[in-house]
Formats: structure tokens, C-alpha cells, sequence
């Protein structure tokens, strides 16, 4: 099959790129795959902690209104950015939860006392790189991450489509085996 020689180019320098900008990406992703799959191989049990605290500088119903040094309080505490903290004020008492890649922190506030009561719950290093594998519990510039990377594996793998067109030796034994792959993979989803 002939293919015009600017796309040839223009697709041999596109999968060069992105091979090279996906190396670790795709060492990441390989990786966590397996760890995912079979997360008893390297998933112990989580580790539990119970906290109890005073607020400093509390004011007996100060609300949903915290200064900066309760702010570094609670964020030294508890283990968590603030900003991921979900705060609902139910009148007496003030509940959180923070969901973090391989973490999980949640209690409440009382609004008399300023007295802290929470549980923080660490899963471990797997945990947290499968939960970044999954792209849960992560915010907008690792979710930007993932999405970039998805663009540059399509890029890579219809470029290198483009670069197999004209090779007439390769082409029929690789598309062949693209075929038995997707049905491979059609037939594994269906029955599983």
C-alpha cells in the first residue's frame, strides 16, 4: 500500500516522540497492572490510626470557619490537604471525609469544644500507585496526566499503523495477528 511521503514523516516522527515521551508511562501502567490484578501479592492490611485533638484557638461555634493555624492543624493531623477535606455542618457537630490515592481519613468536629475525633487509614505504597494507576481519588493535574498520556498512546499506535502501510512484508502476518489479539480479547471480556 502506498502512503504519502509527508504522513510517512510526519508518523516516523510522531512515534519516535510519543515512544519516547511514553517510555516510563507505560513501565508505570505495565507495572501496576500486574499489581492491580493481583493485589494479595503485594497488598498487606491497611494501617489504622485513631486521632483525637483539640483545635487551637477554638470558639465555641466558629462553624465552618477556620483559621490558618487550625487549617495547618488539621492538615498535619489528619495527613490531608485541606482542600480535600468534604466538610458538612450538621449544627452540633461538623463531619469530614478525605479520599487520597491509597488513603482514606474521615471524623468530626464537636462545635462546643473544638475537640477532633477521626480515624486515617493508609493502604501502603501499592495502594496508593494502583489507586494513581485508576487515576481514583487524585486530582485535576494527574487526571490531566492520564488524558494526555491516552492522546499519546493513540498517537503512537495509529502512527505506528501508518508506518506498517507501505511494508508489504510485515503488514499481513501484523494484521493477522491484531485480528487474533482483538478476538482474543473480545472473547476473554465475554466470558468472563
Amino acid at each position: 500500500m502506498k502512503v504519502n511521503k509527508t504522513l510517512w514523516r510526519w508518523s516516523r516522527l510522531l512515534h519516535i516522540y510519543a515512544a519516547v515521551a511514553l517510555l516510563f508511562l507505560l513501565l508505570f501502567f505495565a507495572f501496576t497492572g500486574i499489581t492491580l490484578n493481583h493485589p494479595d501479592w503485594f497488598i498487606g492490611e491497611a494501617h489504622e490510626q485513631e486521632l483525637e485533638f483539640q483545635l487551637v484557638n477554638y470558639e465555641a461555634g466558629q462553624g465552618l470557619t477556620f483559621s490558618p493555624a487550625q487549617i495547618t492543624q488539621l492538615e498535619n493531623e489528619l495527613g490531608v490537604s485541606f482542600g480535600k477535606l468534604k466538610l458538612e455542618d450538621d449544627g452540633d457537630v461538623i463531619f469530614f471525609d478525605a479520599q487520597m490515592p491509597g488513603a482514606f481519613a474521615s471524623g468530626e468536629l464537636e462545635l462546643e469544644t473544638g475537640l477532633v475525633s477521626a480515624s486515617r487509614s493508609d493502604s501502603g505504597v501499592w495502594a496508593w500507585l494502583n489507586d494513581l494507576h485508576k487515576g481514583r481519588h487524585t486530582g485535576f493535574v494527574w487526571k490531566l496526566l492520564l488524558d494526555i498520556s491516552s492522546v499519546l498512546i493513540l498517537l503512537f499506535s495509529l502512527s505506528g499503523l501508518v508506518l506498517l502501510l507501505p511494508n508489504k512484508r510485515y503488514l499481513k502476518p501484523a494484521m493477522l495477528l491484531g485480528l487474533i489479539t482483538a478476538a482474543i480479547c473480545t472473547f476473554t471480556a465475554l466470558v468472563s
